[in-house]
């Protein structure tokens, strides 16, 4: 089913499937079942981040590591983790998606999918990345 969908739209669908397959579902298979199931809406840019996100895993597993100073990996909720996944594989691949929003974008998905507690430690973990991203530039 390929749409015009917001970036919101794209972030979330691309949450769906990642969160999922950490119960061993391939994303093919969840894409599937969730659009014959439940509408499930994607499109290439929904694909795009789930391929890219399960591509980099480990190295974006690492940056969070690296910026979460109060939590080790192992501790943070698998759908915290997915969340800072996708903002970080954003803000490392993706020029055309603007950092802030990448950020913004993960503390409203925490405040809808998780605890409201964790949106500000996302809203650290990913902004002490963004502070690095920045000197890097300069």
């Amino acid at each position: 089913m390929e749409e015009k969908l917001t970036r919101r739209e794209v972030r979330e669908g691309a949450f769906i499937i990642l969160y999922q397959t950490l119960f061993g579902v391939s994303a093919e298979e969840i894409c599937a079942l969730n659009e014959e199931a439940f509408g499930l809406v994607k499109n290439e840019e929904t694909d795009e981040i789930v391929n890219g996100v399960l591509a980099h895993e480990e190295e974006l597993k690492g940056i969070i590591a690296k910026y979460s100073t109060t939590r080790s990996v192992a501790r943070i909720a698998k759908i915290n983790m997915v969340i800072m996944e996708i903002a970080v594989y954003e803000m490392k691949y993706c020029d055309r998606v603007p950092n802030a929003a990448a950020i913004n974008e993960a503390v409203e998905l925490a405040k809808k999918y998780s605890y409201k507690q964790d949106s500000s430690f996302i809203n650290g973990v990913l902004n002490a990345y963004l502070g690095d991203l920045d000197g890097d530039k300069e």
